[in-house]
């Protein structure tokens, strides 16, 4: 099953407690103090990779937590840091800080009580059993965009770990030569988050169930979605890379089909919609395989307007018209009469036979190119 959203918590490794400790050689029987310094505690540190294509890796992790550091130890020795915990994410992971925040009474006792960090969104403390008023507390929680991992290798640290703690070596003054003071190590920092992937492509095929994309992202790539000739075949979304040379190439992406009402929530493609958001371009594919004209402009202004109801900026992306299935009779003269009723051109291929695709190919290969040289 493809993942692309999950929520967790992050804990940074507690710092290491300094250590009390003082010299005990036979000849220095009153050695000064020499108590370490605790080490730092690791931090969670998530990097993304172009070999994931989903958070399936994290799907049953609920908590994500750093090695503390060691305590300091006798003879000046700090202790150890913690070793960071590194998460690999896909290529194009957005991460939401995930802030809870308590509106309700001034009064701090109020809240002694409230377990924030499972508390519903509706949470009470009673002040004692006395019949006396219950006072409300309401959790909400603020969404904070702290990082988007937008290319392979990129790291962020999403929960830092705490610094260690002062040996007692460190609290040694003229005054006072056998200090018996020492800090502890500081918590890690710790974060609710969601993890959201937008996949990256340059070209987002987009249309109705069963229009063909799949057919055509298997035929000008490697990738292998499943087909089928029923709607709703593509459940995941699909990533491929088109080769049309040594030099050229560029990454297509398949999403699932789109319906009537899918920003709203309906159908299957509503979810993925977000993943066309960082193309460049989109390859909108209309079956010509029947339907008179005025229908098949019906379906290219189904799916223009699902577009526009998600992201006005969607909707504004450049797009190319792609007629499928023509080595269906008839398609050539249905294409035609799209192309004259949505007043542009229209591109006619068969991702069965391959007709038409080379052409096609290139013809999003110089437009990419283009859309590059205006950014």
């Amino acid at each position: 099953m493809f993942v692309d959203e999950h929520e967790l918590r992050v804990k940074g490794g507690r710092g290491g407690d300094g250590a009390v400790s003082f010299r005990r050689e036979s000849r220095v029987p009153k050695g000064g103090p020499d108590g370490g310094d605790g080490g730092r505690g690791g931090s969670v540190i998530f990097r993304a990779s172009h070999h994931l294509n989903g958070l399936g890796n994290l799907q049953n992790i609920r908590e994500i937590k750093a090695e503390p550091g060691e305590k300091g130890r006798a003879q000046n020795q700090h202790g150890k840091n913690g070793k960071d915990k590194v998460v690999e994410v896909p290529v194009g992971t957005i991460i939401y800080d995930l802030r809870e925040k308590v509106d309700g009474p001034d009064d701090p006792s109020a809240t002694d009580d409230l377990d924030l960090a499972n508390a519903p969104e509706e949470a009470f403390t009673e002040q004692g059993a006395s019949g006396e008023d219950v006072v409300e507390q309401r959790v909400e929680t603020e969404v904070v965009q702290i990082a988007d991992l937008d290319h392979a290798d990129m790291e962020f640290v999403v929960a830092r770990g705490g610094k260690g703690g002062f040996g007692n070596k460190q609290f040694a003054t003229s005054t006072n030569q056998t200090p018996t003071e020492h800090t502890d190590g500081n918590p890690g920092v710790e974060r609710k988050l969601r993890l959201e992937v937008k996949l990256i492509a340059d070209v987002g095929l987009v249309g109705l169930p069963n229009a063909g994309k799949s057919t055509l992202l298997a035929r000008c790539t490697h990738a292998r979605p499943k087909i089928a000739a029923y709607p709703f075949t593509t459940l995941s979304p699909y990533l491929g890379i088109v080769e049309l040379d040594q030099d050229n190439r560029f990454v297509m992406a398949d999403i699932p089909g789109l319906i009537a009402g899918a920003a709203q929530g309906r159908g299957l493609g509503h979810q993925f919609l977000r993943h066309v958001e960082r193309t460049r371009l989109l390859l909108h594919m209309i079956d010509v395989s029947e339907g008179e004209p005025e229908q098949l402009k019906q379906d290219h202004d189904v799916i223009l307007n699902e577009l526009r109801d998600h992201s006005q900026d969607l909707a504004a992306k450049p797009r190319i018209i792609v007629a499928n299935k023509a080595d269906i009779p008839g398609a050539n003269e249905r294409a035609a009469a799209l192309s004259g009723l949505l007043d542009q051109p229209v591109h006619l291929i068969s991702g069965v036979s391959g007709q038409g695709l080379k052409e096609l190919l290139w013809a999003i290969h110089h437009k990419l190119t283009a859309l590059r040289k205006e950014d």
